[in-house]
């Protein structure tokens, strides 16, 4: 019986728990989209009002900003210094494609990334800016998204992992 107990125990936890987890990775995802909607306004203030070079621009950003978008635009600035790739869109490209194996980040996401790396140093500095607006929308669109859901559905998550366990647990007794 004792066994029994510490068994239904540690279904109903273990269950829980995924429930927790996919509450949290909503909400991992959440703040590193934020993050790279920070670094993104940082270099878009910078390049609006300083014309910072980008490497040098991309290094003072890693230093604002945390987690993997902190991460990616270190390593960004690390290759262009080191001049690693033929072109700031080949790099920042491969960097946003390695560092988005390691988060929360969407194929989607990345899409959209990449896709704002391609207008890196091709576009006059207005044409930059909007490009920066574009991906400032779609960050700040998939956050509220995001919020919304978690509001929702964060309670769902685990009143459902809670709830399969104790199914489990009748289920098995």
């Amino acid at each position: 019986m004792i066994i029994q107990g510490i068994g239904a125990f540690l279904i109903v936890s273990a269950t829980t728990l995924v429930g927790f987890a996919f509450a949290a990775k909503e909400k991992y995802r959440r703040n590193e989209l934020g993050e790279i909607e920070r670094g993104i306004l940082l270099m878009k203030n910078q390049i609006s009002y300083l014309g910072t070079p980008l490497g040098e621009l991309l290094g003072q950003i890693s230093w604002k900003t945390e987690g993997v978008a902190g991460l990616a635009f270190q390593e960004i600035a690390n290759r262009m210094e080191e001049r690693q790739g033929n072109s700031a869109e080949e790099i920042w490209e491969s960097t946003w494609v390695e560092v988005g194996k390691k988060s929360y980040l969407t194929a989607v996401d990345l899409e959209e990334l990449t896709a704002f790396g391609r207008t890196l140093g091709f576009l006059e500095k207005e044409q930059q800016e909007g490009s920066m607006d574009m991906l400032l929308h779609y960050l700040r669109e998939v956050q509220e998204k995001i919020s919304k859901r978690l509001d929702k559905n964060g309670r769902l998550y685990y009143s459902m992992g809670v709830l399969s366990g104790l199914l489990l647990v009748i289920t098995l007794l």
